[in-house]
């Protein structure tokens, strides 16, 4: 299967997805984008048709085609990267991304909606599938939906078609590309090489999520260094180095170093393994358990890192589950007799998983 037709299954996997509660824009896709849950008030909004499109572009293996690699929760912002690259068409095909603007848009804006064709039907219109829209309001209707889009539809003016270079040869995500927490590097990633390694560090790749505010990014991996800057509650970051120590860890990042007490997301250790582990706030990790973490449920070994491509005994029956290569459990294949072409794991609190 090609990787235009990953996205497009993918993308039809979260038909019927909507917001918890209405009219909150709390929903899967926005909860990975930004490393936590998010919710409108009055100070904020957090519309989430682009952030669809990017977490489907994530958990397909293919982050490195939506927008080239960017992050963003941008419908104007999307525009204007595929405008530039001249690859922004007034007709579709299958994969495009394709950019509308409602009626009820601003006079000032472009386009204020995104979807993924997944169709180009012999009439020339286009079938879709869309985040955040509705039967009634098309740029804020709260589900991920199936819809049909021709130049004559009613409420809305499709502005054009940005294509994704499903070519590109990008790094391809790694264990998790499947699951739904966000944030987690690919596999092809390397530790940055530009940055200068601290005493005792070790090579790491890692997308971090802030969870404290004003957490400060320090010179040198210390209280008593200098600060460059504060960061704020749900910017994400990218580390390619930890110093490991349970009681002062600390994360080596482009402009510097900050505390491992304030951070969660998804580590890939280069120190002797290769492998991924868990780190939520106060520098807590997983060990010898199941975790929940973005809806989906992942096992540590006794060393802390992820449990891939195995069965794993259950603590309470004798039920083997499986966990992909990702790492996810998948319930469909429970078993009580385990194919022995793949390793076994009988008691996951006294196993390493490497």
């Amino acid at each position: 299967m090609s990787l235009r037709d990953n996205v497009i299954r993918k993308a039809g996997e979260y038909i019927g997805v909507s917001e918890d509660p209405p009219e909150s824009n709390n929903v899967l896709f926005n909860t990975n984008y930004y490393g936590q849950e998010v919710y409108d008030n009055s100070a904020s909004s957090y519309p989430w048709c682009v952030t669809f499109l990017w977490d489907i572009f994530r958990m397909s293996g293919a982050s490195h085609v939506f927008c080239d690699g960017m992050k963003t929760a941008s419908t104007e912002t999307v525009y204007s990267h595929y405008k530039n690259k001249n690859m922004l068409f007034d007709s579709g095909k299958k994969g495009d991304i394709i950019l509308i603007l409602s009626n009820g848009a601003g006079q000032s804006r472009r386009v204020n909606h995104a979807g993924l064709v997944v169709a180009v039907n012999k009439d020339g219109s286009y079938e879709t599938i869309e985040g955040n829209t509705g039967s009634t309001d098309i740029a804020n209707g709260g589900m991920v939906m199936k819809m049909t889009r021709n130049f004559d539809g009613r409420g809305y003016t499709i502005v054009g078609f940005a294509r994704p270079d499903y070519d590109s040869k990008g790094p391809k995500p790694g264990p998790g590309n499947n699951q739904n927490q966000g944030n987690k590097p690919g596999p092809g990633s390397r530790p940055n090489q530009s940055y200068k390694p601290a005493a005792n560090e070790i090579p790491i790749t890692a997308n971090l999520t802030i969870v404290g505010s004003g957490v400060r990014i320090r010179t040198a991996p210390n209280t008593s260094a200098g600060v460059v800057k504060n960061l704020s509650a749900g910017e994400v970051v990218k580390a390619s180095g930890r110093i490991a120590s349970r009681y002062n860890p600390w994360f080596h990042i482009s402009e510097g170093f900050i505390s491992g007490n304030y951070v969660r997301g998804w580590i890939k250790d280069y120190n002797d393994n290769r492998r991924w582990w868990y780190v939520d706030k106060d520098y807590r990790y997983a060990k010898a358990e199941w975790k929940n973490i973005g809806s989906k449920d992942y096992c540590f070994g006794k060393d802390s890192y992820l449990f891939v491509s195995c069965y794993i005994k259950s603590a309470v029956n004798s039920t083997y589950y499986w966990v992909d290569d990702s790492g996810a459990y998948q319930k469909q294949y429970d078993t009580t007799s385990p194919s022995r072409k793949y390793r076994i794991v009988e008691n996951y609190k006294t196993e390493n998983a490497r």
